[in-house]
């Protein structure tokens, strides 16, 4: 074992989080973001014939003495622990609708807590499960700042490329493996690495998040059970992981000065979102609704519109109507879209054409704003976008005149000129889901009231508080209809 993955393996070992609650409580946010991902992805048709194809059964009692049989089985199921990893990883992320970090330049929980779930033991405790999973961010989240934003020019979905690595690093952490053992389980991992962009805006993507997941568990299943030996040197600084991906040199003391300083969950943090899209778009859409609010309650528009010149009062009446009343596109000339140099590689699809695709396009969520006040959901499932949609798409262009930022900032700003000549422009960098404003309990709670009851969302999250061990809150959660497999 060479001297990077020794460090590696040395931080996986040792680190130790009891007295850094900052991590631990976005820890615990992030799990509960997590699974109102997961949620309402159960009851799409894709994520429901996958789970056919593994095996599971959809109306599952579950067994409260579950153990785990040597060949990777539960049994109180037919299903693969590593078919489980697949199925929550390609769950929680097929609609897009979980957390995002900026180094990664991809999606951390999704990986980390599929894999982990599947791995699970009736004894495991919160804290290790919360433990294994900020050492699994903290490393994909230094290897993305070693390799991006190059890995993700090249065309790389890191999600499925170093997630795989993560979700290895996150299951040592919990199974408790040590020195060479974990070197293999790294290794293993690694050889895995795959993931290509070309597949956002379709199945694909979140199918890179169930096959790193898959195999991060795959690989540990196979060391535990087997006698095949493979490499520990995984990140040799020659012929490894980083000089074969990215064709870097990278040096163990990279990996120290990084490590929890002050930790990934922490700087740059985590983006999660209250729309299923590319959080690239999510400063854009924010910057696009402060806009339309200033239109319909500017006097101009109220004017045109209503034939009268309302007072502040009247104006707040006109603004939360107007949306179902009239959509700003009759009197939008064009929209323009700033970002800095090369900042929305994500969002591919300037003229999408399914609403999958229109997840990771800029126009499409600035459209729909425009025309409904707010983005809606529903129009991301639809299978082909009219072409008069379309039509209103092709008024909005994207320009690069904002100044270029780090890696791990984000900044977007909306500029709408109407028909009468009026400019409206709003700058958003920080916005709700942000790092800097991020998501709290109570919208974690909103979240997952788009799959559940009030009273369900209420013992879940009793559940989550009261419990020392995480396999009686996994109870709780299937008698409440989520988690299936």
């Amino acid at each position: 074992m060479h001297l990077v993955t020794q460090t590696i393996v040395n931080y996986i070992e040792q680190t130790d989080v009891s007295n850094r609650e900052d991590l631990l409580s976005v820890a615990r946010i992030a799990f509960l973001d997590y699974l109102a991902s997961l949620a309402p992805a159960e009851s799409e048709q894709a994520v429901q014939d996958l789970a056919r194809f593994i095996g599971a059964d959809q109306n599952i009692t579950v067994n409260q003495d579950k153990t785990a049989n040597v060949d990777g089985h539960d049994s109180y199921l037919t299903v693969r622990r590593a078919d489980k990893a697949l199925y929550y990883g390609f769950a929680s992320h097929y609609l897009d609708f979980d957390d995002a970090q900026a180094n990664l330049a991809g999606h951390f929980s999704t990986v980390l807590y599929s894999a982990l779930l599947a791995v699970l033991e009736p004894t495991d405790r919160w804290h290790d499960f919360l433990r294994a999973y900020i050492i699994g961010a903290e490393l994909e989240g230094i290897i993305g700042s070693l390799i991006n934003p190059a890995h993700r020019t090249q065309g790389w979905h890191s999600t499925g490329t170093v997630g795989v690595i993560g979700a290895a690093a996150a299951i040592g952490a919990l199974r408790g493996l040590r020195g060479e053992s974990l070197a293999q389980l790294l290794s293993l991992a690694a050889t895995q690495s795959a993931g290509m962009f070309f597949q956002s805006g379709t199945d694909g993507k979140p199918l890179h998040a169930g096959l790193a997941a898959r195999n991060g568990v795959w690989a540990y299943e196979l060391l535990q059970h087997t006698s095949i030996q493979t490499s520990t040197k995984p990140f040799d600084p020659e012929r490894g992981w980083f000089k074969t991906i990215g064709n870097i040199t990278v040096t163990s003391n990279d990996i120290v000065s990084r490590w929890l300083a002050p930790g990934q969950l922490i700087d740059p943090g985590l983006w999660m979102k209250v729309h299923p899209y590319c959080s690239a778009a999510i400063c854009g859409a924010e910057a696009t609704e402060t806009v339309a609010h200033r239109i319909y309650t500017s006097s101009s528009y109220v004017s045109k519109h209503y034939n009268v010149s309302p007072d502040a009062e009247e104006q707040g009446k006109r603004r939360l109507c107007a949306p179902l009343i009239s959509s700003l596109w009759d009197d939008i000339d064009r929209v323009t879209v700033h970002f800095p140099p090369s900042a929305d590689a994500a969002l591919r699809y300037t003229s999408p054409s399914t609403g999958r695709e229109g997840q990771f396009s800029i126009e499409y969520v600035v459209y729909q704003v425009l025309a409904y006040g707010a983005v809606q959901d529903e129009l991301f499932k639809i299978d082909t976008i009219d072409q008069s949609v379309r039509d209103y798409m092709n008024r909005i262009e994207r320009v690069y005149d904002l100044p270029k930022v780090s890696q791990t900032e984000r900044i977007t700003t909306v500029t709408v000129t109407l028909k009468n000549g009026e400019t409206f422009t709003e700058t958003v960098n920080n916005p709700k889901g942000s790092p800097q404003n991020p998501l709290n309990l109570e919208d974690i709670r909103i979240k997952l009231g788009l799959t559940l009851k009030a009273d369900q969302i209420d013992r879940i999250i009793e559940a989550f508080t009261n419990t020392d061990r995480v396999e009686p809150f996994l109870q709780t959660l299937r008698g409440e209809g989520v988690l299936h497999v």
